[in-house]
């Protein structure tokens, strides 16, 4: 009887798991806003967000001289094979993406609640903040 108990609670728990996953979903993601971000010397930052799912990435408009940047942009991620989120947070300098500023990196395990959006705040240099939100159907 304890056999079965155990084998239908290991059953149970998979599928959970497995209900859980984002992987071979589309995963909807909503870069909203950041609070307190800085920039390099005293001028007001120029942020943008790069959201990277499976090798794949997508990037954010620059916000021109703003530290609480407002971006409210969706992207979407068809199929991904990972349930990893990476968040890159930079701050644009003139000239080339080489000379922007790295101000902080974040990963994400994401999990899927049907149509439920998940929030994630990345907390990058200086206790700046920028806030996600994402789900996967």
């Amino acid at each position: 009887m304890k056999l079965v108990v155990f084998t239908c609670l290991l059953a149970v728990v998979s599928f959970m798991a497995e209900g859980s996953t984002c992987i071979g979903k589309t995963v909807e993601v909503w870069v909203t806003n950041g609070i307190g971000l800085t920039g390099d010397g005293l001028a007001d930052p120029d942020p943008y967000v790069l959201v990277q799912i499976d090798g794949k990435t997508q990037r954010t408009r620059v916000i021109h001289s703003n530290s609480n940047p407002g971006w409210w942009q969706t992207f979407r991620f068809y199929s991904p094979s990972t349930n990893f989120m990476r968040i890159e947070v930079w701050e644009k300098d003139g000239g080339l993406r080489g000379d922007d500023d790295h101000l902080g990196t974040c990963v994400e395990d994401m999990v899927s609640q049907g149509n439920r959006f998940q929030h994630i705040q990345c907390t990058v240099k200086d206790g700046g903040v920028v806030k996600l939100l994402y789900k996967c159907t």
